[in-house]
């Protein structure tokens, strides 16, 4: 088994390393520059402070103030080797106005620090926020430049194979719709284009994409007077599409009612006509009854069938016979066979009976 890496204490630690260094390494320099500063090389030691407070927050701060006050009064101040011992009030003053600038720089490095921690914090929730959704997510800027998406919108960027990333033009891609989704999302664009421009608050519109569709939604907001706006993408074929199937089936339906409403109206006279043919052909010459009732005879029974069919309709299917008139419905691609049924009132032959 590998031994674990005592990574809690590492960080622990490593403010008061930091310190250690950066004070160890400002003292060649000081002795260096010393007799250009001279009485003082607080500035040296400050920068140390600062370096120290930078990296280790506000505990290398306050151990780097510490040590560099030592370091000070044991080699630079009056008398030298010596800790504690000054032989001049300005030194005091001067290590005491020392201790207290670097004592600030090391709050005001941790106040920083703890600023961005809480950011980063807030950073990260709002990312985990948005991957929590499932509508694809961008944040874009004033000039239409993504500056974060959510997870959504990376594995959709992954199968679609042109991505927009981070830093990419969202408004460019629109740019290169084609074909007869061009024209909505040129649209589309120039209502995203409003909400950046501050001319409109909010825009929604939906886009065909591929096979399907998806619903964009643009909201604007403004953070020290810069100019934010959320797109989100949701996809919505399937509710299209359960839409476009709720129209069929009430289109159906409608066609269905006037089809049976029709097919009643009809076949009350269609009856009578039938009937008295019958009769008539009982009363003719076969010769006649072959040449002038058949025909009218199979004319009814065609009408009979185009009845049957008007009460079997189950989908709606537009005719491409005649593609110079009006769409005409397919009645025979839109109806099943209506099963064969014995005529009523006797033979469908015109004639005598035997």
């Amino acid at each position: 088994m590998s031994v674990p890496t005592p990574r809690p204490l590492l960080d622990a630690l490593k403010p008061y390393g930091v310190a250690v260094v950066v004070v160890g390494l400002a003292l060649p320099v000081a002795q260096a520059l010393w007799p250009l500063t001279r009485p003082t090389v607080s500035p040296v030691f400050l920068a140390a402070v600062m370096v120290a407070a930078w990296v280790g927050g506000l505990r290398g701060g306050l151990l780097a103030t510490a040590l560099a006050s030592l370091v000070m009064d044991y080699f630079f101040l009056e008398p030298v080797y010596a800790l504690f011992s000054f032989t001049r009030p300005a030194d005091v003053l001067r290590l005491g106005v020392f201790v207290l600038v670097a004592v600030l720089i090391s709050l005001l490095n941790a106040a920083r620090r703890r600023t961005e921690a809480v950011l980063e914090e807030s950073r990260r929730f709002l990312q985990s926020t948005l991957d929590s959704l499932t509508a694809r997510i961008a944040i874009i800027d004033g000039r239409g430049v993504i500056v974060a998406v959510n997870e959504a919108w990376r594995r959709c960027d992954e199968t679609r194979g042109e991505p927009r990333v981070v830093g990419s033009d969202y408004l460019a891609a629109y740019g290169r719709a084609s074909g007869g989704a061009a024209e909505a999302t040129r649209a589309a664009a120039a209502g995203i284009r409003e909400v950046l421009e501050r001319r409109r608050d909010a825009f929604s519109a939906e886009l065909p994409e591929g096979k399907g569709w998806f619903t964009v939604r643009a909201t604007r907001f403004e953070r020290g007077g810069e100019v934010r706006v959320v797109v989100a993408h949701e996809d919505v074929t399937e509710r299209r599409r359960a839409e476009e199937a709720e129209r069929a089936a009430e289109a159906l339906r409608s066609v269905a009612r006037l089809a049976l409403a029709a097919a009643h109206e009809i076949n009350n006279p269609l009856a009578t006509i039938r009937g008295n043919l019958d009769l008539l052909g009982g009363q003719v010459g076969e010769e006649l009854a072959r040449t002038r009732l058949r025909p009218a005879l199979d004319g009814v029974e065609r009408i009979r069938t185009v009845v049957a069919r008007l009460g079997n309709i189950t989908e709606l299917r537009v005719s491409d016979r005649w593609p110079t008139l009006p769409e005409m419905l397919d009645l025979q691609a839109s109806s099943p066979s209506p099963p064969e049924e014995e005529p009523s009132g006797g033979s469908t032959r015109a004639g005598p009976s035997a």
